[in-house]
């Protein structure tokens, strides 16, 4: 693990003119519930420090809103590293952070200074938040091509090349505990419950996977492959998309069986297409909420056209409760789906084809407002109670008015934003960056006390700035 360090300082330093760092300034998290700004709906109890980061976007909703009351927003924007900054997850006193590029790997953080504690660099990439539990950090690789060529069978075909693994590392040291080896990709977030780790994988599983020994305690075989669809959970039941055919299916815990399936076929007359495959599910009384795209073409590539549509199904039985025709676009690269949360009776979605965002009525579909971003997103916003907060793939941050949906203010940082998405931690804006590989974090009241729309980025500061390799050690 030290060789595996000294080689990344090396590089960093040689590439960044010996000047390495990776600062990201974490909290320890604690959930609330929606609030405006802390007021009346502000969640009862003691804050207390966030203990596991069990599940994508760490809350049902999707809505990544953390708060720790004593905790004082910071402002910075980390320095270029050779990985793009994906995701992170925060337990005690660490950032485990998720990177994609020339070493695929996890990087551990002290959350106060931003200082390098260690890096693992994997098989394959990495496009998951980290699971963290147990004194273990949990992840998987793989990536998005098919194991056939040149014309695949999409009934059969699995999806995954090269390695594909699933790998608990310890928490403290990086050293790999274990590792499951796949045939297909493990590209989506699972969820940890009770020692046990669901997973859905491209070919075609759903695992339980003992978390101390990585041994497969029992499996599914399902119909469609999975891509980046994190799964969402009501109760006992589990619930995900997959692809070809283009389906959201529900396991139930307690059968250990699929107790249901939703297949889309088409809407508005064309055959359905993408993005649920993509679309991590939000859930939200008893009813999941996520996107779909339909095209003329069965098998898309980007740029061609699309119709989008956001649905919504009732996790008891899989039934269309309704869908939203977020309109005609362009189909992104690569990643095609607009990722909701749902809070508070609205859902606020993203259209990526047309540059879309909606906020919806949860329980009937009906339009509440829609804005127009710079460039496509595909990533879920965040909602502090007052404010939506979202960012493009252009790298510009924007806040709405949550009820209106009226443009507050607009940031440019550059870059991109990660389709993994930002996280609001007390009155910071954590934003992965996937194309600049910086991570910026950018004080909530930034924006809300800016007098005019066009708000300019403050200056980061670095916190651990490495000149030599000791200095990171």
């Amino acid at each position: 693990m030290r060789k595996n360090l000294d080689r990344v300082r090396r590089s960093s330093i040689q590439s960044l003119g010996r000047q390495l760092s990776l600062a990201l300034l974490v909290v320890i998290l604690q959930p609330v519930a929606l609030s405006v700004h802390g007021s009346a709906t502000a969640a009862a109890g003691s804050p207390a420090p966030v203990t596991a980061w069990t599940r994508y976007h760490y809350d049902p909703s999707n809505n990544a809103l953390i708060a720790e009351p004593h905790r004082a927003a910071v402002s910075w924007r980390s320095p270029v590293v050779q990985d793009k900054i994906r995701a992170v997850s925060i337990v005690g006193e660490t950032v485990y952070a998720i990177g994609a590029g020339k070493a695929h790997a996890v990087y551990a953080l002290n959350r106060t200074t931003g200082k390098p504690l260690w890096m693992t660099p994997l098989d394959n990439v990495i496009m998951s938040q980290a699971i963290v539990a147990g004194g273990r950090v949990f992840v998987g690789t793989g990536n998005n091509y098919m194991r056939a060529a040149p014309a695949p069978d999409y009934r059969t075909v699995m999806r995954g090349t090269g390695f594909n693994s699933i790998y608990a590392l310890d928490a403290a040291s990086g050293r790999i505990v274990w590792r499951l080896l796949l045939q297909g990709e493990a590209m989506p977030t699972p969820i940890y419950r009770d020692g046990v780790l669901y997973w859905v994988t491209g070919d075609r599983r759903f695992l339980a996977i003992d978390a101390a020994s990585g041994r497969i305690a029992w499996s599914l075989q399902i119909p469609s492959y999975m891509s980046m669809a994190s799964i969402a959970e009501d109760g006992n039941l589990l619930i995900f998309g997959g692809a070809h055919p283009y389906a959201e299916y529900a396991v139930d815990l307690t059968t250990r069986r699929v107790a249901w399936r939703h297949q889309f076929s088409t809407f508005k007359g064309l055959p359905v297409t993408g993005a649920i495959d993509d679309c991590s599910p939000a859930a939200y009384q008893h009813t999941v909420f996520c996107t779909g795209t339909a095209s003329a073409n069965p098998t898309p590539n980007g740029g061609d056209p699309i119709r989008q549509f956001a649905w919504a199904l009732d996790t008891r039985s899989g039934s269309l409760l309704w869908a939203y025709d977020q309109g005609a676009g362009k189909l992104p690269n690569n990643f095609a789906a607009g990722v909701p949360i749902a809070i508070g009776g609205v859902v606020y979605v993203e259209s990526p084809g047309n540059k879309g965002l909606q906020a919806l009525d949860a329980g009937t579909g009906r339009l509440l407002w829609q804005a127009t971003l710079k460039a496509a997103d595909s990533s879920s916003s965040v909602l502090d109670g007052a404010n939506v907060f979202i960012g493009d793939n252009a790298g510009t941050l924007y806040e709405f008015d949550a009820r209106s949906g009226r443009l507050l203010h607009r940031m440019l940082l550059g870059g991109g934003v990660s389709n993994l998405g930002m996280v609001l931690d007390s009155g910071t804006l954590y934003v992965p960056n996937a194309l600049g590989g910086v991570g910026d974090a950018i004080p909530e009241r930034v924006l809300d006390a800016a007098p005019t729309l066009e708000v300019s980025q403050p200056q980061g500061v670095v916190v651990s700035q490495c000149s030599k390799p000791a200095d990171c050690g």
